[in-house]
């Protein structure tokens, strides 16, 4: 009994003083870096676009060169729940509208249903970000009210367009 015991601590001894081999997990992680993982800003955060709990359409340079996107009131070709119509004033104000739901009053005073942010800043009128995509590195249509994460006036959803740093 006692040659047992002695044998049985002695296994104990060397099973507690191996390591593990670390070498081999970070070779494992590196085979599973995939280049089709689209990262989004959405969530205030940079995650995968399938990690997040939001309905987002993330569209990159490449396709919106593919299409021909060259401003906002096109991006309608990529994201078809996103859509723009000219207002009925004179000014030529745009109306934005994700799942068809858009400010359509013609009162200035009234702030849009789509919240727009370039490189995390709102702009308040739609009007301000017609201007033409330059560096831009990828934009984001969240669909839905948006106010937990981007404020109060995006009941409809929020346009994120995101411009390449140097």
């Amino acid at each position: 009994m006692r040659a047992f015991n002695k044998f049985l601590m002695a296994a104990l001894c060397t099973t507690a003083m191996t390591t593990p081999a670390f070498a081999q997990d970070e070779a494992q992680e590196v085979e599973a870096f995939d280049d089709n993982v689209i990262i989004v800003t959405a969530t205030r955060r940079a995650e995968d676009v399938q990690d997040i709990p939001i309905a987002v359409t993330a569209v990159s340079p490449a396709q919106l060169e593919q299409q021909g996107v060259v401003n906002v009131q096109n991006i309608g070709s990529v994201s078809s729940s996103f859509s723009t119509s000219n207002a009925q004033t004179a000014s030529g104000t745009v109306v934005l509208r994700i799942r068809g739901v858009g400010t359509t009053s013609n009162n200035i005073g009234f702030e849009s249903a789509v919240g727009i942010f370039v490189d995390g800043a709102y702009q308040s009128r739609p009007g301000v970000a017609l201007g033409e995509f330059v560096d831009v590195e990828r934009v984001e249509v969240l669909r839905g009210p948006q106010g937990t994460l981007f404020g109060r006036n995006t009941s409809a959803g929020a346009l994120n367009i995101t411009k390449r740093t140097a």
